[in-house]
């Protein structure tokens, strides 16, 4: 199964936390909010998680890199 995860707005209304970093990097309980998704999705089985990036979309790529839990993720 693939997972396409939204993460390319700027989270105006997370400001001033999304300042300097893209929303999906915002983190909740000690980790980004897109570490909680991509939990999910691999425990869902997901085989490959899709990523819409946008603002500041640097800061997910250098994070997360080419997979996270052994599934591919492709930023788009």
């Amino acid at each position: 199964m693939d997972a396409v995860v939204l993460a390319a707005g700027e989270g105006t209304r997370l400001r001033p936390l999304t300042e300097d970093k893209p929303k999906g990097m915002v983190e909740v309980a000690g980790e980004p909010i897109l570490t909680h998704c991509f939990e999910s999705l691999v425990q869902l089985g997901a085989d490959r998680i899709i990523v819409v990036v946008g603002y500041l979309k640097e800061t997910i790529i250098e994070h997360y890199g080419d997979e996270y839990a052994g599934v591919p993720i492709t930023e788009v």
